[in-house]
């Protein structure tokens, strides 16, 4: 978790990957077709508009993708009893207030039990999930109706039963590539800082430094201090005529 969390706050090809699709997806939205009065759709358009529903749903989609699960929550107002099944005749007017998310590392926990309906969408998959605070404490039991999953990249049976049925980080196939384009650019600027060394050639440095005396050594140094003193902000120094 702490290095998909890094890698997608520093590195702007994780951002991409897990971003883009999820925003050209949610780009264009939806229209709903319907013979329901003018009225009604204003409504609907306003309450998508309160609850930020679409940045709602691009936000589960970006973090399935960067974790390999997310869930939005869905909340209705008046039924605190989430442990329930989502009986869609319960729902009056008015009482929806948006989808919450919460990726698959923020406290939720698919429990045990698996459903066994296999008229059920959800079939196969956890019945129940439990979700928890920051501090670890217990919240709710979520029923799965009252869930929207959201999952990376899909896996096989088992490593998805492994990964208690969520799925695979999209980065986590392209890390080592991530990791060696990282280094090659590193690599690359630290040779351009390489290219930008000044150096000065000076006759007899090596007897100077080797075996001259200290006084000589103390005026050569003092004459070099005075020259990078007298070099301008445009990169002109005074030095001897005839010297490199």
């Amino acid at each position: 978790y702490a290095l998909l969390t890094s890698l997608y706050r520093s590195n702007w090809i994780v951002q991409n990957i897990v971003q883009l699709v999820p925003q050209d997806i949610m780009k264009k939205w939806f229209t709903l077709k319907t013979a329901a009065d003018n009225e009604y759709i204003d409504q609907f358009e306003r309450v998508v508009r309160k609850t930020h529903l679409r940045a709602k749903m691009t936000d589960g989609m970006c973090w399935g993708r960067l974790y390999g699960g997310a869930i939005g929550l869905i909340l209705i107002r008046g039924q605190d009893d989430l442990s329930q099944l989502l009986d869609i005749e319960t729902i009056l007017p008015g009482t929806f207030q948006g989808v919450h998310i919460l990726d698959r590392w923020s406290g939720v926990f698919p429990q045990g039990s698996i459903v066994k309906d296999p008229d059920d969408p959800d079939f196969g998959l956890p019945e129940y999930y439990t979700v928890r605070g920051a501090n670890e404490e217990f919240i709710a039991n979520v029923h799965h109706s009252r869930v929207v999953r959201f999952t990376g990249r899909a896996l096989p049976w088992q490593e998805a039963v492994t990964e208690l049925y969520w799925g695979e980080s999209e980065i986590e196939s392209i890390y080592d590539e991530v990791v060696r384009r990282d280094n090659v650019a590193a690599n690359i600027a630290e040779l351009t800082f390489r290219a930008n060394v000044e150096y000065r050639e000076v006759e007899g440095l090596d007897q100077l430094l080797g075996i001259g005396n200290k006084e000589m050594q103390r005026r050569f140094w003092n004459m070099m201090q005075t020259q990078a003193i007298m070099r301008s902000n445009q990169g002109i120094s005074l030095i001897n005529k005839g010297d490199a």
